[in-house]
């Protein structure tokens, strides 16, 4: 399944709403921040949205992603699984929560088979976040106990740091677990050492970043202005 596949079937559903006298073309246009003249010919699939205005459309119809999918036929969805996903960023100041579930995100099927105990998390901003990431990714995780409980080198590990969740490079030195961040990941001298006994390791290492999305528009979308500029 592709985006294509999800926009289609929220027009889809626009145009169902607006034959049934449910909404009008005029008021959906407002509500996205188009003009009347763009939204008649998304209705008519002769244009598009941006992934801004799309989003002002689900709103428009009271709709979020699961519910998208599951009008969607089983056949055309058996390659997209719905990931929890968590209450918060993860990073400082942020209150990235783990058990805190906020809602779901589609991931393809592929990424989360194997996955124990998925959940799915944005990235806040961090100093010293690990180069391979960058502020506002989304990252599906895995909550495996074993593989926490020694957790391997090179790969990057979800922590409790502190009063929050940070990401960082890990190392199990019998027993001690060594903590590397951006700044340190070069002079392992300078990593974070924190003793382990009397401790459950499970306490500390929480998840395994295991995949990445990085978000193509950085900066957050402003509305349109009334001619559907951006659309």
């Amino acid at each position: 399944m592709y985006f294509e596949t999800l926009q289609r079937k929220l027009i889809e559903i626009a145009r169902e709403r607006v034959h049934s006298g449910g909404l009008t073309e005029r008021g959906l246009a407002r509500f996205c921040g188009v003009s009347q003249s763009h939204m008649h010919n998304v209705l008519k699939e002769i244009r598009s949205l941006s992934n801004a205005s799309a989003d002002r459309l689900m709103t428009a119809l009271d709709m979020e992603i699961p519910e998208l999918l599951s009008r969607i036929s089983p056949r055309n969805n058996t390659d997209i699984c719905l990931v929890p996903a968590i209450h918060g960023r993860i990073g400082p100041g942020a209150d990235g929560d783990l058990g805190s579930i906020r809602g779901y995100v589609p991931l393809p099927s592929s990424v989360v088979k194997g996955v124990a105990d998925p959940v799915a998390g944005w990235l806040g901003s961090d100093l010293v976040l690990p180069r391979e990431l960058a502020a506002r990714d989304l990252v599906l995780l895995d909550q495996s106990p074993l593989a926490r409980a020694a957790p391997a080198a090179g790969l990057l590990w979800v922590v409790s740091e502190g009063t929050g969740l940070r990401v960082r490079y890990l190392a199990l030195e019998k027993d001690r677990l060594r903590i590397g961040n951006a700044l340190t990941r070069e002079d392992p001298a300078r990593w974070q050492s924190i003793p382990l006994q009397g401790r459950n390791i499970l306490k500390i290492v929480r998840a395994r970043i295991v995949w990445m999305g990085r978000e193509i528009e950085k900066a957050p979308a402003g509305p349109a202005d009334a001619a559907g500029q951006g659309d």
